[in-house]
Parts: structure tokens; sequence; C-alpha cells
């Protein structure tokens, strides 16, 4: 499976593989995915060289911001969606009227 959308699209499923999950599953793939940002395999890292990127999904905005911070040289390589939008202390917004996560538009209408 050496075709690249191949990789994207399994990317894809993956990281927004919870929207299926229960809540109780959510936490271990956000440890996952930090996994894949602190700590790439090898093969990640040779995918990420030939121009993969990796959808991250459901972080919020304060830890994206740690992310790029932390991770200026993988940037390029590195995809948010669903991005849950924070006020200045990092709590998580909520939509007054349902009481839902704010989400950043991510412009994938």
């Amino acid at each position: 499976m050496k075709n690249p959308i191949s990789y994207f699209v399994i990317s894809l499923c993956l990281a927004l593989s919870h929207n299926v999950m229960a809540d109780n599953q959510a936490p271990s793939l956000e440890r996952w995915q930090m996994n894949m940002i602190y700590h790439p395999t090898e093969y990640v890292l040779e995918r990420e060289s030939k121009g993969f990127v990796f959808i991250y999904d459901g972080f919020d905005e304060t830890q994206v911001d740690q992310i790029l911070d932390d991770r200026f040289d993988r940037i390029d390589h590195m995809m948010f969606t669903r991005v849950k939008l924070t006020d200045s202390s990092g709590e998580i917004l909520l939509d007054p009227e349902t009481g839902e996560e704010l989400m950043a538009d991510d412009g994938c209408d």
C-alpha cells in the first residue's frame, strides 16, 4: 500500500474514528495522538519526509497552540480538525443555547 491517498484515507479514518467511540475511550485516543506527535516512529518520520500529513482530531486550542510551539519542526505535517475553542484561561467554551462545545471553523465545509 504505497499509494499516498491510501495513507491519507487511513489516517483520516483513524483520526475521526472517535466520533463513533464511547466517551470513555476518547482519552485513550487523545493519548495515542499525543504519542504520535511527541514520539513519532521512524516510519512516521519517513512518511512525513515524503509529504505525509497526519490529521489530529478533537484537541482544544490550548493543546494545539502548545503542540505547534513544541513541535514547530513538524507542523507542515499536521492538520487539526474539530478544535475546541477556549477562553483566555484555557477552559473550553460552550454554546450558551445548547451546552455543546464550540469548535473552530476548520474551513472543511
